[in-house]
């Protein structure tokens, strides 16, 4: 039943057809149907899973992954430092001698000395330019006696072996070994010859082409060269700069206050009471003193203390002093102190360990190189 769209009278039911109304005769249309349902889609199943890569695959995978894991633990967490240069090893040795050769034909004077402790050595020759060393001898028992007669001839002898060995200076090459009464202890060269004190105070000439015994009136005599640490031990110690001479003194006894004096031709000019004292080794003061740069360089210690090394320049024509460089690093224990060439060269060290040997610069009393051994 629907009611009539005109006057709203009930309209007889007729299906799906359209309808006339009886009363007032209006037309009423057809009724659409809504459309019957459908029944619904069955749910999608879920896609199967494409098929992943091989095992073997999935391992590297893994791998990989965990190796870039470790890289970036590294970028963020450890503390990344630019390899730091290794220094290069000290020389080191137990001995006061050293002399000079011409070692790499630069014309320029390369000090020679004994390498490592007093059972055992080796001759070493070092650059005097750079303080690298440039060769190193054949082993020697007890190393002692060490001289350089010319540019190319290298003396030594050590232990009980009553050889004394000459060595070439340009390589450090064994050119002959000449036999002596006894073991050589102290060495001086002269024209083309060199004189040796035995340790039994005797002594002889040698001839330097081949080791012949020899007169050799051109060394100085074997008084000159005698004693425990003869050179230093040397009370005045003298130099000549220019036409000046200027001997080093200190007092035997008591505080050894050091001393300067100038003189030409035999004539006094000045007179100078240093700032330091002579260390004491011995009992006996030791001298050092050098000619170089135009000055007279003194090696000493504090004369409070009597322990930090000085470095004093000395001009040769006034007495006055141009310098006093404190030179604690030079350590307890003065060896040796020799001008060659444009620096002075100082073997020190502490009282326990090895001694080393610098270059000083005359001019300013500056370590300009520590010497190194030579490449193995």
């Amino acid at each position: 039943m629907r009611p009539c769209r005109s006057c709203g009278a009930p309209l007889a039911a007729s299906g799906h057809g359209g309808v006339t109304c009886p009363r007032c005769g209006a037309e009423n249309p057809a009724v659409r149907a809504a459309p019957a349902a459908q029944p619904a889609a069955p749910a999608a199943q879920p896609a199967a899973p494409a098929p992943g890569p091989p095992r073997a695959v999935k391992a590297l995978l893994a791998a990989a992954m965990a190796v870039v894991g470790v890289g970036f633990a590294v970028m963020f967490f450890a503390r990344v430092e630019p390899p730091k240069e290794r220094r290069a090893r000290q020389l080191s040795t137990q001995l006061d001698a050293l002399c000079f050769v011409d070692a790499n034909g630069d014309d320029a004077p390369d000090p020679v000395l004994w390498q490592d402790g007093k059972t055992r050595g080796r001759v070493v020759a070092v650059d005097g330019r750079s303080g690298q060393g440039l060769w190193a001898s054949q082993e020697f028992e007890r190393p002692d006696a060490l001289a350089c007669p010319d540019e190319r001839t290298v003396l030594a002898g050590g232990g009980e072996d009553t050889r004394l060995r000459a060595l070439d200076a340009r390589t450090g090459k064994e050119r002959w070994a000449a036999s002596l009464p006894a073991v050589p202890d102290e060495v001086a060269g002269g024209d083309g010859c060199a004189t040796v004190v035995m340790k039994d105070g005797a002594a002889m000439g040698v001839a330097l082409g081949g080791g012949e015994a020899t007169d050799c009136p051109t060394a100085p005599p074997p008084a000159a060269i005698t004693g425990h640490f003869w050179e230093r031990k040397k009370n005045p110690r003298v130099v000549q700069i220019g036409d000046v001479e200027v001997a080093l003194t200190a007092p035997a006894e008591g505080t050894p206050r050091l001393t300067a004096e100038g003189r030409r031709g035999g004539a006094p000019l000045w007179k100078t009471e240093l700032p330091a004292r002579a260390p004491v080794s011995g009992g006996r003061p030791d001298l050092f003193l050098a000619a170089s740069g135009g000055a007279a360089l003194v090696l000493g210690v504090d004369v409070t203390g009597g322990t930090e090394p000085r470095i004093l320049a000395v001009d040769p024509a006034t007495g006055a002093l141009r310098y006093e460089a404190a030179a604690g690093y030079l350590g307890e224990r003065l060896l040796v102190a020799k001008a060659s060439g444009p620096y002075v060269y100082i073997v020190s060290g502490g009282a326990v360990s090895g001694a080393a040997l610098r270059a000083i610069d005359p001019a300013t009393g500056a370590t300009v190189w520590r010497a190194t051994p030579p490449p193995p």
